[in-house]
Protein backbone atom coordinates (compact mmCIF):
# COMPACT_ATOMS: atom_id res chain seq x y z
CA UNK A 1 0.00 0.00 0.00
CA UNK A 2 1.41 3.40 -0.84
CA UNK A 3 1.33 5.93 1.14
CA UNK A 4 -0.69 7.86 -0.80
CA UNK A 5 -3.51 5.03 -0.16
CA UNK A 6 -2.29 5.11 3.51
CA UNK A 7 -3.54 8.82 3.84
CA UNK A 8 -6.46 8.40 1.88
CA UNK A 9 -8.03 5.80 4.22
CA UNK A 10 -6.77 7.88 7.45
CA UNK A 11 -9.07 10.65 5.49
CA UNK A 12 -11.80 7.97 4.83
CA UNK A 13 -11.51 7.28 8.96
CA UNK A 14 -11.75 10.33 10.34
CA UNK A 15 -14.56 11.24 8.08
CA UNK A 16 -16.23 8.14 9.28
CA UNK A 17 -15.72 9.01 12.90
CA UNK A 18 -16.83 12.67 12.65
CA UNK A 19 -19.73 10.95 10.46
CA UNK A 20 -20.53 8.98 13.43
CA UNK A 21 -20.10 11.55 16.07
CA UNK A 22 -22.63 14.01 14.28
CA UNK A 23 -25.08 11.39 14.40
CA UNK A 24 -24.86 10.21 17.64
CA UNK A 25 -27.53 12.37 19.87
CA UNK A 26 -25.94 15.16 22.37
CA UNK A 27 -25.90 14.33 25.93
CA UNK A 28 -29.08 15.58 27.33
CA UNK A 29 -28.07 18.27 29.98
CA UNK A 30 -31.47 19.30 32.52
CA UNK A 31 -32.09 22.90 31.96
CA UNK A 32 -31.22 25.05 34.90
CA UNK A 33 -33.92 25.15 37.22
CA UNK A 34 -35.30 28.97 36.62
CA UNK A 35 -36.66 28.93 40.17
CA UNK A 36 -36.61 27.25 43.27
CA UNK A 37 -39.32 25.79 44.89
CA UNK A 38 -41.04 28.03 47.38
CA UNK A 39 -41.55 25.70 50.83
CA UNK A 40 -45.45 26.54 52.55
CA UNK A 41 -46.23 25.25 55.94
CA UNK A 42 -49.81 24.30 55.51
CA UNK A 43 -52.52 26.10 58.30
CA UNK A 44 -55.35 25.24 59.36
CA UNK A 45 -58.37 24.95 57.15
CA UNK A 46 -55.98 24.59 54.17
CA UNK A 47 -56.82 22.67 51.03
CA UNK A 48 -54.58 20.81 48.10
CA UNK A 49 -57.12 22.95 46.16
CA UNK A 50 -57.01 26.11 47.94
CA UNK A 51 -52.73 26.12 48.35
CA UNK A 52 -52.54 25.68 44.22
CA UNK A 53 -55.08 28.72 43.67
CA UNK A 54 -53.32 31.27 45.73
CA UNK A 55 -49.92 30.18 44.62
CA UNK A 56 -51.22 29.95 40.69
CA UNK A 57 -50.23 26.59 40.26
CA UNK A 58 -52.01 23.39 40.21
CA UNK A 59 -53.02 20.25 42.81
CA UNK A 60 -51.14 18.24 39.92
CA UNK A 61 -47.86 20.02 40.21
CA UNK A 62 -47.94 20.22 44.26
CA UNK A 63 -48.85 16.39 44.29
CA UNK A 64 -45.31 15.59 41.75
CA UNK A 65 -43.11 18.21 43.40
CA UNK A 66 -43.85 16.62 46.80
CA UNK A 67 -44.52 12.74 46.02
CA UNK A 68 -47.86 12.59 47.39
CA UNK A 69 -49.27 10.15 44.67
CA UNK A 70 -52.98 9.57 44.42
CA UNK A 71 -53.84 11.45 47.75
CA UNK A 72 -55.38 14.70 48.68
CA UNK A 73 -54.68 14.64 52.41
CA UNK A 74 -52.74 17.12 54.28
CA UNK A 75 -52.12 17.90 57.96
CA UNK A 76 -51.25 21.21 59.59
CA UNK A 77 -47.52 21.88 59.93
CA UNK A 78 -46.58 19.80 57.07
CA UNK A 79 -44.13 21.25 54.75
CA UNK A 80 -44.76 21.37 50.98
CA UNK A 81 -42.89 22.42 48.19
CA UNK A 82 -44.70 25.24 45.61
CA UNK A 83 -43.30 25.15 42.37
CA UNK A 84 -42.08 28.07 41.00
CA UNK A 85 -44.55 30.17 39.13
CA UNK A 86 -41.67 30.77 36.43
CA UNK A 87 -40.58 26.83 36.17
CA UNK A 88 -44.27 26.59 35.54
CA UNK A 89 -44.75 28.98 32.90
CA UNK A 90 -48.17 28.68 33.75
CA UNK A 91 -49.42 33.17 34.42
CA UNK A 92 -53.09 32.18 34.38
CA UNK A 93 -55.27 29.65 36.23
CA UNK A 94 -58.91 29.57 35.82
CA UNK A 95 -61.75 28.22 38.10
CA UNK A 96 -63.71 25.64 36.34
CA UNK A 97 -67.62 26.72 36.06
CA UNK A 98 -70.61 25.82 36.19
CA UNK A 99 -71.79 23.73 32.44
CA UNK A 100 -67.67 24.23 31.50
CA UNK A 101 -66.30 22.26 29.10
CA UNK A 102 -63.25 21.58 28.40
CA UNK A 103 -63.38 22.40 24.84
CA UNK A 104 -65.10 25.55 25.46
CA UNK A 105 -62.00 26.46 27.70
CA UNK A 106 -59.88 25.80 25.12
CA UNK A 107 -61.83 27.94 22.50
CA UNK A 108 -62.07 30.84 25.31
CA UNK A 109 -58.38 31.20 25.70
CA UNK A 110 -56.93 30.22 22.04
CA UNK A 111 -55.64 26.83 23.10
CA UNK A 112 -56.73 23.36 22.59
CA UNK A 113 -58.66 20.57 24.55
CA UNK A 114 -55.01 18.22 24.73
CA UNK A 115 -52.96 20.98 25.31
CA UNK A 116 -55.62 21.74 28.49
CA UNK A 117 -55.48 17.87 29.19
CA UNK A 118 -51.29 17.44 29.53
CA UNK A 119 -50.25 20.26 31.42
CA UNK A 120 -53.31 19.50 33.93
CA UNK A 121 -52.53 15.86 34.42
CA UNK A 122 -56.17 15.04 32.93
CA UNK A 123 -56.88 11.22 32.81
CA UNK A 124 -60.36 12.52 30.98
CA UNK A 125 -60.90 15.38 29.76
CA UNK A 126 -64.74 15.17 30.33
CA UNK A 127 -64.16 14.79 33.45
CA UNK A 128 -64.08 18.31 35.41
CA UNK A 129 -65.90 20.16 37.79
CA UNK A 130 -67.14 23.47 39.30
CA UNK A 131 -64.47 24.65 41.57
CA UNK A 132 -61.40 22.77 39.77
CA UNK A 133 -58.50 24.77 39.30
CA UNK A 134 -56.92 24.56 35.70
CA UNK A 135 -53.62 26.01 34.34
CA UNK A 136 -53.76 27.94 30.87
CA UNK A 137 -50.84 26.95 28.85
CA UNK A 138 -48.86 29.84 28.48
CA UNK A 139 -48.59 30.23 24.96
CA UNK A 140 -52.66 30.61 25.29
CA UNK A 141 -54.14 33.89 23.87
CA UNK A 142 -55.69 34.39 27.60
CA UNK A 143 -57.42 37.92 26.94
CA UNK A 144 -58.41 38.11 23.49
CA UNK A 145 -58.90 41.61 21.95
CA UNK A 146 -61.66 43.45 22.80
CA UNK A 147 -63.64 43.41 25.88
CA UNK A 148 -64.36 40.57 28.24
CA UNK A 149 -67.01 40.30 31.03
CA UNK A 150 -67.32 37.76 33.59
CA UNK A 151 -69.49 37.02 34.30
CA UNK A 152 -71.72 38.56 32.11
CA UNK A 153 -74.61 38.10 34.06
CA UNK A 154 -74.06 39.46 37.44
CA UNK A 155 -76.43 38.43 41.05
CA UNK A 156 -77.09 41.05 43.66
CA UNK A 157 -74.20 40.80 45.66
CA UNK A 158 -71.85 39.53 43.23
CA UNK A 159 -68.08 40.58 42.04
CA UNK A 160 -67.80 41.57 38.25
CA UNK A 161 -64.70 41.66 35.98
CA UNK A 162 -64.08 43.51 33.38
CA UNK A 163 -60.94 42.94 31.34
CA UNK A 164 -60.37 45.21 27.92
CA UNK A 165 -57.30 44.31 25.86
CA UNK A 166 -56.27 46.28 23.21
CA UNK A 167 -52.80 46.34 21.29
CA UNK A 168 -52.31 49.85 21.31
CA UNK A 169 -54.08 51.25 24.00
CA UNK A 170 -52.58 53.69 26.53
CA UNK A 171 -55.46 54.74 28.96
CA UNK A 172 -58.96 52.76 29.67
CA UNK A 173 -61.89 54.89 31.28
CA UNK A 174 -65.57 53.65 31.65
CA UNK A 175 -68.35 53.70 33.36
CA UNK A 176 -70.84 50.80 35.20
CA UNK A 177 -74.54 52.13 35.71
CA UNK A 178 -73.00 55.60 35.32
CA UNK A 179 -70.49 55.06 37.81
CA UNK A 180 -67.17 55.56 37.23
CA UNK A 181 -64.70 52.73 37.04
CA UNK A 182 -60.99 52.80 37.84
CA UNK A 183 -58.99 50.44 34.88
CA UNK A 184 -55.62 48.70 36.23
CA UNK A 185 -52.95 47.51 34.06
CA UNK A 186 -52.52 44.10 33.81
CA UNK A 187 -50.68 41.50 31.88
CA UNK A 188 -51.82 43.06 28.00
CA UNK A 189 -55.20 43.99 29.11
CA UNK A 190 -56.76 46.54 31.93
CA UNK A 191 -59.05 45.43 34.30
CA UNK A 192 -61.32 47.00 36.79
CA UNK A 193 -63.66 45.00 39.56
CA UNK A 194 -67.21 45.76 39.94
CA UNK A 195 -69.41 45.40 43.11
CA UNK A 196 -73.05 44.90 42.67
CA UNK A 197 -75.21 45.65 45.90
CA UNK A 198 -77.12 43.01 47.45
CA UNK A 199 -80.00 45.45 47.19
CA UNK A 200 -78.93 47.10 43.80
CA UNK A 201 -81.88 47.30 40.90
CA UNK A 202 -82.45 44.18 38.64
CA UNK A 203 -82.31 44.54 35.18
CA UNK A 204 -79.83 45.17 32.51
CA UNK A 205 -76.86 47.79 33.37
CA UNK A 206 -75.27 50.25 30.58
CA UNK A 207 -70.95 49.25 30.85
CA UNK A 208 -69.76 52.32 29.05
CA UNK A 209 -65.19 51.84 28.27
CA UNK A 210 -63.29 54.00 26.10
CA UNK A 211 -60.06 53.83 25.16
CA UNK A 212 -57.37 55.90 23.79
CA UNK A 213 -54.31 54.78 21.83
CA UNK A 214 -50.85 56.63 21.38
CA UNK A 215 -51.90 58.92 18.65
CA UNK A 216 -54.70 60.38 20.79
CA UNK A 217 -57.35 58.47 18.99
CA UNK A 218 -59.99 57.06 21.03
CA UNK A 219 -62.71 54.40 20.38
CA UNK A 220 -65.85 53.38 23.07
CA UNK A 221 -67.75 49.99 23.37
CA UNK A 222 -70.98 49.41 24.78
CA UNK A 223 -72.19 46.47 26.52
CA UNK A 224 -75.06 45.45 29.18
CA UNK A 225 -74.46 43.35 32.10
CA UNK A 226 -77.94 41.55 33.50
CA UNK A 227 -78.41 41.98 37.24
CA UNK A 228 -80.05 39.34 38.47
CA UNK A 229 -82.21 38.93 41.80
CA UNK A 230 -80.60 36.80 44.80
CA UNK A 231 -82.78 34.93 46.98
CA UNK A 232 -82.01 36.44 50.12
CA UNK A 233 -83.45 34.83 53.20
CA UNK A 234 -85.22 36.28 56.11
CA UNK A 235 -84.19 35.42 59.69
CA UNK A 236 -85.68 37.10 63.02
CA UNK A 237 -82.99 37.54 65.92
CA UNK A 238 -83.82 38.57 69.60
CA UNK A 239 -81.00 40.88 70.82
CA UNK A 240 -79.52 40.42 74.34
CA UNK A 241 -80.97 43.22 77.04
CA UNK A 242 -79.29 46.01 77.00
CA UNK A 243 -78.00 46.12 73.00
CA UNK A 244 -80.52 47.77 71.33
CA UNK A 245 -79.83 51.40 72.00
CA UNK A 246 -77.34 49.97 69.25
CA UNK A 247 -79.70 49.74 66.82
CA UNK A 248 -80.64 53.52 67.05
CA UNK A 249 -80.83 54.88 63.36
CA UNK A 250 -78.36 57.95 63.95
CA UNK A 251 -75.68 55.83 65.61
CA UNK A 252 -75.90 53.41 62.44
CA UNK A 253 -75.63 56.13 59.55
CA UNK A 254 -72.57 57.66 61.79
CA UNK A 255 -70.78 54.65 62.19
CA UNK A 256 -71.53 53.44 58.54
CA UNK A 257 -70.47 56.74 56.98
CA UNK A 258 -66.69 56.22 58.68
CA UNK A 259 -67.14 52.57 57.73
CA UNK A 260 -67.54 53.78 53.90
CA UNK A 261 -64.72 56.50 53.78
CA UNK A 262 -62.20 53.79 54.41
CA UNK A 263 -63.38 51.35 51.91
CA UNK A 264 -64.11 53.81 49.33
CA UNK A 265 -60.11 54.64 48.67
CA UNK A 266 -58.15 53.44 45.92
CA UNK A 267 -55.07 52.02 46.34
CA UNK A 268 -53.18 51.78 42.83
CA UNK A 269 -51.57 48.21 43.98
CA UNK A 270 -53.08 44.95 43.79
CA UNK A 271 -51.84 43.01 46.94
CA UNK A 272 -53.38 39.69 46.82
CA UNK A 273 -52.55 37.00 44.08
CA UNK A 274 -55.37 33.91 43.61
CA UNK A 275 -58.19 32.99 45.41
CA UNK A 276 -58.58 33.68 49.25
CA UNK A 277 -59.01 31.43 51.79
CA UNK A 278 -61.66 31.63 54.42
CA UNK A 279 -60.80 33.65 57.83
CA UNK A 280 -61.59 30.54 59.27
CA UNK A 281 -64.02 27.36 59.17
CA UNK A 282 -67.25 26.26 60.91
CA UNK A 283 -70.76 26.58 60.51
CA UNK A 284 -72.34 29.85 58.64
CA UNK A 285 -74.76 30.90 60.75
CA UNK A 286 -75.97 33.74 58.83
CA UNK A 287 -75.19 34.29 54.99
CA UNK A 288 -74.42 37.34 53.26
CA UNK A 289 -77.41 39.24 52.28
CA UNK A 290 -79.78 37.17 54.90
CA UNK A 291 -82.72 40.27 55.80
CA UNK A 292 -83.15 40.93 59.25
CA UNK A 293 -85.83 41.25 61.28
CA UNK A 294 -84.78 42.40 65.07
CA UNK A 295 -86.81 41.95 68.61
CA UNK A 296 -89.66 41.62 65.80
CA UNK A 297 -89.37 45.03 64.38
CA UNK A 298 -89.54 45.68 60.11
CA UNK A 299 -87.34 43.44 57.69
CA UNK A 300 -84.30 45.42 56.61
CA UNK A 301 -84.22 46.32 52.72
CA UNK A 302 -80.92 45.62 52.43
CA UNK A 303 -79.79 42.22 53.76
CA UNK A 304 -76.88 40.95 55.92
CA UNK A 305 -73.30 42.98 55.29
CA UNK A 306 -71.25 39.85 55.11
CA UNK A 307 -71.12 36.05 56.59
CA UNK A 308 -71.10 34.75 59.92
CA UNK A 309 -69.01 31.97 61.17
CA UNK A 310 -70.87 30.49 64.56
CA UNK A 311 -67.53 29.03 66.46
CA UNK A 312 -66.28 29.56 69.84
CA UNK A 313 -64.97 32.73 71.79
CA UNK A 314 -61.32 32.91 71.14
CA UNK A 315 -61.40 30.86 67.70
CA UNK A 316 -58.47 32.14 65.98
CA UNK A 317 -59.05 34.43 62.82
CA UNK A 318 -56.63 34.27 59.87
CA UNK A 319 -56.19 36.52 56.70
CA UNK A 320 -57.25 35.57 53.62
CA UNK A 321 -55.46 37.23 51.87
CA UNK A 322 -52.45 39.58 51.89
CA UNK A 323 -52.79 43.34 52.58
CA UNK A 324 -52.24 46.32 54.79
CA UNK A 325 -54.52 47.07 57.56
CA UNK A 326 -56.20 50.18 57.39
CA UNK A 327 -58.14 49.92 61.09
CA UNK A 328 -57.85 48.19 63.85
CA UNK A 329 -59.99 49.01 66.94
CA UNK A 330 -63.58 49.63 68.89
CA UNK A 331 -66.41 50.69 67.44
CA UNK A 332 -69.79 50.79 69.04
CA UNK A 333 -72.06 49.02 66.29
CA UNK A 334 -69.42 46.28 64.92
CA UNK A 335 -67.68 45.85 68.21
CA UNK A 336 -64.01 45.38 67.63
CA UNK A 337 -62.99 45.46 64.23
CA UNK A 338 -60.25 45.07 61.66
CA UNK A 339 -60.24 46.18 58.25
CA UNK A 340 -57.63 45.52 55.33
CA UNK A 341 -57.07 47.45 52.20
CA UNK A 342 -55.98 44.53 49.42
CA UNK A 343 -55.67 46.99 47.14
CA UNK A 344 -57.66 48.09 43.31
CA UNK A 345 -60.47 48.95 45.73
CA UNK A 346 -61.04 45.76 47.51
CA UNK A 347 -60.95 45.79 51.24
CA UNK A 348 -62.19 43.00 53.86
CA UNK A 349 -63.35 43.34 57.69
CA UNK A 350 -64.16 41.16 60.88
CA UNK A 351 -66.07 42.12 63.62
CA UNK A 352 -67.08 41.24 67.10
CA UNK A 353 -63.70 40.57 67.99
CA UNK A 354 -62.71 39.49 71.63
CA UNK A 355 -58.70 40.59 70.95
CA UNK A 356 -57.59 41.88 67.77
CA UNK A 357 -53.65 41.07 66.79
CA UNK A 358 -52.63 43.28 64.37
CA UNK A 359 -51.70 46.90 63.97
CA UNK A 360 -52.84 50.16 61.41
CA UNK A 361 -50.29 49.72 58.42
CA UNK A 362 -49.30 46.13 59.07
CA UNK A 363 -48.89 43.79 56.26
CA UNK A 364 -50.60 40.67 56.29
CA UNK A 365 -50.21 37.99 54.36
CA UNK A 366 -52.26 34.26 53.66
CA UNK A 367 -52.85 32.89 57.05
CA UNK A 368 -51.68 35.52 59.17
CA UNK A 369 -53.50 35.76 62.82
CA UNK A 370 -55.10 39.13 62.83
CA UNK A 371 -57.35 38.42 66.16
CA UNK A 372 -59.66 36.64 67.78
CA UNK A 373 -63.40 36.04 67.77
CA UNK A 374 -65.15 37.43 70.02
CA UNK A 375 -69.27 38.76 70.91
CA UNK A 376 -68.52 42.35 71.39
CA UNK A 377 -71.52 45.30 69.56
CA UNK A 378 -74.06 44.26 68.06
CA UNK A 379 -73.93 40.80 68.95
CA UNK A 380 -75.91 37.97 69.97
CA UNK A 381 -73.10 35.65 71.10
CA UNK A 382 -69.66 34.26 69.97
CA UNK A 383 -69.19 34.10 66.35
CA UNK A 384 -67.33 36.12 63.42
CA UNK A 385 -68.71 38.67 61.26
CA UNK A 386 -66.66 38.62 57.75
CA UNK A 387 -67.42 41.44 55.39
CA UNK A 388 -65.83 42.37 51.75
CA UNK A 389 -66.09 45.55 50.05
CA UNK A 390 -65.58 46.45 45.82
CA UNK A 391 -65.43 49.98 45.01
CA UNK A 392 -67.65 50.54 48.49
CA UNK A 393 -69.94 47.69 48.24
CA UNK A 394 -70.55 45.04 50.31
CA UNK A 395 -70.10 41.60 47.95
CA UNK A 396 -70.60 38.05 49.14
CA UNK A 397 -66.97 36.96 51.01
CA UNK A 398 -67.32 33.56 50.11
CA UNK A 399 -67.17 34.50 46.20
CA UNK A 400 -63.81 35.14 46.95
CA UNK A 401 -62.48 32.08 47.97
CA UNK A 402 -64.10 30.20 44.65
CA UNK A 403 -63.04 32.74 41.76
CA UNK A 404 -59.71 34.27 40.84
CA UNK A 405 -59.62 37.96 40.39
CA UNK A 406 -58.18 39.11 38.28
Amino acid sequence: MTMTHRIEGWVRALLLIALTISLVPPRAFAAPPQGAPETYIVQPGDTLFAIATRYRTTVAAIKQLNKLGESDLIQVGQRLLIPASDALMTPTLYIVQPDDTLHRIALRYGTSVRALAQLNDLANPNMIAPGQALAIPPNADVVKPGLLIEPPTAQQGGTVLIRVAQPDSVSVTGTFNGKPLTFIPGTGYSYALVGISRCAKTGPALLAVTWTDSFGASSVETATVTIEATAFVVQKLKLPTGKGALLDSALQTREAAQLAALVTKLTPTRFWSGAWRQPLYGPISSAFGTRRSYNGGPVGVCGHEGTDFDVDANTPIYAPARGRVVFAGATQVRGNMTVIDHGVGVFSAYYHQAAIDVQVGQMVEPGMLIGKVGTTGLSTGPHLHWSVFVNGEYVDPLEWTRRVMP
